[in-house]
């Protein structure tokens, strides 16, 4: 099976007035995504989007790794677009750092890292025989998302390698389940909010865990049963500002796993303390619940908002 490669740019001197923090990543895998260098201005938080399709034929991701830079990266991810072409070719690149931005109301998350580890590197490490499904023609998003904390300009580069499998090879297909709301708004001093999905299917999951922003203070995910019984799957009492990045995850072994019901589900409860004078809006501030789901093709959202 042939699998198309991304191009891959190398390190060298770009003559970027600021302080280089590239790095030069090791290579894995057989499917590479290498967006170009990004230039962050001093004191900002940026999130920039590439463009590239998938010109393969039909395959399962089976793992992956996602770099960026240690100190500076927030998240690096990749999600199916809708966005057109001729608005956005292959490898154009956009500012994506404010909500509604096109095509970011047009998109689903696609892969998302199942070990999340420090050093600017999550992977995802699915179960033998499980992947995530990638088909032939299929456009995909690679957001980079950066924060300079520093008074000067810095160039930095991420980047995604993953191992795709022939669709023979895989046993299970799994998708990421995302449930949130992106209609927040976080007053300033003690705010909270609790998010409500149903199940329209039976499923299980491999792990899941909880996201906020450096102003989230708890969180916590009920699991409302069809008997009306409620459980407490997942909790963090404290919520450090580094679980931004690193939250705690929750994984279910074969032997023991989360099983859901259709018609039942899950509320998840943010509580924060914004100390600064404005609302914090989406996507300064999060509330979601997070995870991967099996037997399932496509990704399952589920957004209040909407």
């Amino acid at each position: 099976m042939l699998f198309l490669l991304a191009c891959t740019p190398e390190i060298g001197d770009t003559g970027f007035e600021g302080v280089d923090e590239r790095r030069d990543y090791p290579v894995e895998g057989n499917y590479h995504l290498a967006p170009p260098d990004i230039e962050v201005p001093a004191y900002t938080d940026q999130a920039v989007c590439w463009f590239t399709t998938y010109e393969g034929e039909d395959v399962g991701v089976h793992d992956g790794v996602f770099r960026q830079h240690e100190d500076y990266g927030h998240h690096v991810i990749v999600m199916r677009t809708k966005a057109d072409p001729d608005d956005y070719p292959d490898g154009s690149v956009f500012d994506c750092t404010e909500a509604g931005s096109l095509p970011m109301t047009d998109m689903e998350p696609f892969v998302l890292p199942s070990n999340i580890v420090e050093g600017g590197e999550n992977r995802l490490d699915l179960p033998d025989g499980m992947a995530n499904k990638m088909k032939s023609g299929e456009r995909l998003l690679v957001q980079s998302h950066h924060i300079n904390y520093t008074g000067e300009p810095i160039l930095v580069n991420d980047r995604i390698d993953l191992t795709l499998l022939p669709t023979e090879d895989v046993d299970t297909w799994a998708a990421p389940l995302v449930h949130t709301n992106t209609d927040i708004a976080v007053a300033p001093g003690e705010d909270s909010m609790t998010v409500e999905c149903t199940f329209e299917e039976d499923l299980t999951f491999l792990y899941l865990l909880g996201h906020m922003h450096e102003w989230g203070t708890s969180f916590s995910l009920d699991h409302n049963k069809l008997d009306g019984s409620t459980e407490r799957i997942y909790e963090v009492e404290v919520w450090e500002p580094l679980f931004r990045d690193l939250a705690p995850v929750t994984y279910y072994e074969e032997s023991a796993p989360l099983s859901v019901l259709a018609g039942e589900s899950f509320t998840t409860t943010c509580h924060w303390y914004n100390d600064t004078d404005e609302v914090l809006g989406f996507p300064a501030e999060m509330c979601v619940s997070t995870g991967i789901v099996y037997p399932q093709t496509v990704p399952i959202i589920c957004d209040e908002s909407d």
